[in-house]
């Protein structure tokens, strides 16, 4: 697992210094994340791991929680700058087509970025979590996601269908990534579907389709 670092303004707790000792910790708390989870991840423990002093580990990030918050937004960086582009709809591309293009083609990259989407739903469930910043990043994050395809939804699905059932798109993007925040849990105990993606992406369709025929059998009504 790797981070991606970019320039930008430190949050406040964070020091502006060397950019790569900080990705140097950042690396250091993915993997430590991936070995020990969540609450296996200590501030000690990535000083020791990375080789640093703790103080120096303390001098970027004044805690855990800014260190969370900086993996889940550096993380999300990097996931949406690669896929925004490829996964956005095609000109004239139906909602059917769409769906399948991003969530149920074998041979795309996955749609979600899996380690910090379950990193981020862990927090998210804890309310009264230690490790707030790092929370509302997520969901905040999170909000982005749903707001983003909801409006690729919009584009896609038949004029017709959205004048019948304008909230359509919002409940087909809190479908997804409801589904995706259980897949990210069940993947915390190893339990995760390799085929998940395929699986949204026909209950999607099914759910469009089932809206269509609705629209259909109340048009033979009337």
């Amino acid at each position: 697992m790797s981070s991606n670092v970019r320039s930008r303004e430190p949050r406040p707790g964070e020091h502006k210094s060397s950019a790569a000792v900080r990705a140097r910790i950042l690396e250091t708390s993915f993997n430590i994340i991936s070995q020990f989870g969540y609450s296996g991840m200590t501030m000690s423990k990535v000083a020791k791991t990375s080789k640093l002093p703790i103080g120096s580990v303390y001098w970027y990030f004044k805690s855990k929680d800014l260190l969370l918050a900086a993996m889940i937004e550096e993380s999300f960086f990097r996931w949406h700058s690669e896929t925004a582009k490829r996964n956005r709809p095609k000109a004239g591309e139906k909602f059917e087509e769409h769906v399948m293009r991003i969530f149920g083609a074998t041979d795309t990259p996955k749609f979600f970025a899996a380690d910090f989407w379950r990193l981020g739903v862990i927090l998210s469930v804890e309310k009264f979590v230690p490790e707030q910043t790092a929370r509302q990043q997520f969901l905040e994050i999170r909000e982005k996601q749903r707001e983003e395809l909801a409006n690729w939804w919009a584009s896609t699905l038949p004029q017709g269908l959205l004048q019948n059932q304008p909230e359509l798109p919002i409940k087909l993007s809190m479908f997804a990534l409801a589904m995706q925040d259980g897949n990210a849990i069940a993947g915390a105990s190893g339990d995760s579907l390799d085929d998940f993606q395929a699986m949204l992406a026909a209950c999607l369709i099914n759910i469009v389709e089932q809206a269509k025929q609705k629209l259909l059998d109340e048009a033979l009504e009337s």
